[in-house]
């Protein structure tokens, strides 16, 4: 879609089942870091002000025994419909896997109103004593491969997508997630994904249906967004393409024509 289509205007899809939106992150998207020669628990558990890192280019995951990186993206939803229930919602993100290829796992997390903070405190490093809810665990070794778009799709949408606000999500690696101990420095799970301001075509964006609306209603999208100037060009080329076939027709005609 254009950068038009991606801005959160009500889009309905679909006349007789709900429709759907698409947003971009927020500026506020960013991750937390927090060091500690403690040990695992300590710091996992750790209520200490983290650094906090709002103005990369891209969202770091990470653990090993010394440190832990916690990721957060941010979506203003307020716009959708607030007498049509949330029906499904998927996450994209531009990324890659550094870490260990068996072992590098991404769990995604729903926010709420009080956690986390937008824009992010220090202090949002630690978790929220309520658990809050999954949306989606995958396996990221295989995104090892290459930079790519990533498409997830959410559980929970009905309870996580906040029609009144911003919608809040949560990345955390599994080690740091199932509370399972790093074997050694070593041993590094990272992952990273392309932040908003890394600009058109690799920033993170949202699609929430709603009224019964799914993705399977529409064709699956298998590029990037696409500004409204890129999607000129593209037709500009293609019409180009199209004038030079008929002029290369109607030269063919001309010279018939004059042999017959």
């Amino acid at each position: 879609p254009s950068v038009s289509a991606l801005v959160a205007t009500s889009q309905p899809l679909f006349a007789d089942d709900g429709g759907s939106e698409t947003f971009l992150s927020s500026a506020t998207d960013g991750h937390l870091r927090l060091n500690g020669d403690d040990g695992w628990e300590p710091l996992r558990s750790s209520n200490e002000a983290a650094e906090v890192f709002d103005d990369l280019r891209y969202i770091k995951i990470n653990t090993r025994p010394d440190i832990i990186y916690r990721g957060f993206l941010f979506f203003d939803t307020s716009s959708l419909p607030d007498d049509q229930p949330v029906s499904a919602a998927v996450l994209h993100i531009y990324s890659k896997c550094t870490g260990d290829l068996d072992d590098t796992h991404l769990y995604i997390l729903g926010g709420n109103e009080e956690y986390p903070h937008e824009p992010l405190r220090a202090t949002d490093f630690a978790l929220p004593d309520e658990a809050l809810p999954v949306c989606a665990h995958l396996d990221v070794g295989e995104w090892a491969d290459g930079l790519a778009y990533r498409t997830i799709p959410l559980d929970n949408a009905e309870t996580v997508i906040n029609t009144d606000g911003s919608t809040k999500l949560c990345l955390l690696e599994r080690r740091d997630y199932e509370n399972d101990t790093p074997p050694d420095l070593h041993s590094e799970n990272e992952l990273k994904l392309f932040s908003i301001e890394e600009g058109e075509g690799y920033q993170p964006y949202l699609e929430v249906y709603w009224g019964g609306a799914s993705p399977d209603q529409k064709t699956p999208e298998t590029t990037a967004p696409t500004s409204s100037s890129s999607q000129l060009a593209s037709t500009g080329a293609i019409l180009a393409a199209v004038a030079a076939c008929i002029a290369a027709f109607a030269a063919i005609l001309a010279v018939r024509r004059r042999t017959r």
